[in-house]
């Protein structure tokens, strides 16, 4: 028998991730709870596990690496990186900074880390009984930001009662609150090899008016002047030294003030949504088979751009109720939506409001852009109805 040479990784959960390993001809260890059977059946060694027994998955692992030795661990997933980046410390394998994925992981860690580091991010505090948010917010003053330290939620708060039932939608968990940053924001994202970061794209990010602050859209390119964009990108290089951040893809927010740039957020992870797409069109670079290649230690696969300019918008709902649209619709190319027939939808001055799809066109000519996506907008016929059940 033909001894397997190849290189060996352990990934924790993820379709794309499994995509991209098998393009990358790679011995793959999957972790999850449970493995997806289709998932299980293009890995080499599947192993479900509780993944919030770190003992007992490191256990797993390390016999796993003891009979086949793996090279590095890694994930994509929020969730998971401080998981990924503590096994790949404990076995000795390549993988992101363990510090630097816990800040990323917990706001309020990350604040601090940067803070301390001398790179600017919003005023805060960190809260460890949401009771106590209302006297934070009164410390800063308002207008506030209230989100969970670690996982997903944010709400702008512009008096205390908003404060209020702003930690009772978001805790029990520990929370921060922050002052509110106004200034136009930006989507940065960035490769670190070695230490070494390089960033890969600039967007300008779009928000609603609501509480929940939901992302309505992006364009590339940015809209930003060469000096100011420059900034930018020294901004973010900066921040991801200070973390420690050593080897893998990053997604930062920035948002730009009269002062300068601060930073809002870091999710050490490709974007969500179709941003890794649109990234993937602006510079050649598939960010989730870059985290792979940076993982493994390979060089990044680079390709010619395809397109220019990029407009992404996020379909959102001025008002609550059951959404109705044409399914022809759904046939065009860059049309996503994640609801159904029939499915209820908040409104974007809903606190739990957001995004319910979205629609990204490409090209050269932004006025084409322009017409392209209004064109697959109107193609939905989007309705929605009073819900009356």
């Amino acid at each position: 028998m033909t001894a397997d040479v190849r290189p060996g990784v352990a990934c924790l959960s993820g379709r794309r991730v499994v995509d991209v390993l098998d393009a990358l001809d790679v011995h793959t260890v999957l972790l999850d709870d449970p493995t997806p059977l289709e998932l299980a059946c293009r890995v080499d060694v599947p192993l479900d596990i509780d993944l919030s027994d770190w003992a007992a998955v490191e256990s797993a692992l390390r016999r796993n690496h003891a009979d086949r030795p793996l090279e590095a661990v890694f994930s994509v997933y929020d969730a998971h990186l401080p998981l990924a980046a503590y096994l790949a410390a404990r076995i000795g394998v390549r993988g992101l900074d363990l510090p630097a994925a816990l800040a990323c992981h917990d706001k309020a860690r990350l604040r601090m880390t940067l803070a301390a580091g001398g790179v600017r991010t919003p005023d805060f505090l960190a809260v460890a009984d949401p009771a106590d948010a209302r006297a934070s917010a009164r410390r800063l003053g308002l207008p506030v930001v209230v989100r969970r330290s670690v996982g997903r939620g944010r709400l702008l708060c512009r008096d205390l009662n908003e404060v209020k039932r702003a930690s009772e939608l978001l805790g029990p968990a520990a929370l921060v609150v922050e002052k509110f940053t106004d200034g136009p924001e930006y989507a940065v994202q960035c490769l670190t090899v070695d230490g070494v970061t390089e960033t890969v794209s600039v967007l300008a990010q779009h928000t609603g008016p609501g509480p929940g602050r939901a992302e309505t859209g992006y364009d590339h390119p940015s809209g930003l002047g060469p000096a100011r964009e420059s900034e930018l990108k020294a901004f973010c290089v900066r921040a991801l030294a200070v973390l420690g951040f050593d080897h893998g893809v990053s997604h930062i927010q920035v948002r730009l003030t009269a002062d300068g740039p601060v930073l809002v957020d870091v999710a050490a992870r490709p974007p969500g949504g179709q941003l890794c797409a649109a990234t993937e069109r602006v510079s050649g670079i598939d960010l989730t088979r870059a985290a792979a290649e940076i993982a493994l230690g390979r060089p990044i696969t680079r390709r010619p751009p395809t397109a220019g300019h990029v407009l992404y918008r996020c379909v959102g709902f001025d008002r609550p109720g059951r959404i109705d649209y044409d399914l022809r619709g759904l046939d065009a190319p860059g049309v996503w939506l994640d609801v159904e027939p029939g499915d209820s939808v908040r409104g974007v001055d809903d606190p739990e409001g957001g995004s319910y799809g979205r629609i990204v066109v490409y090209g050269e000519d932004p006025a084409e852009l322009e017409s392209t996506y209004h064109s697959l907008f109107d193609s939905l016929r989007l309705r929605v109805e009073p819900d009356i059940r």
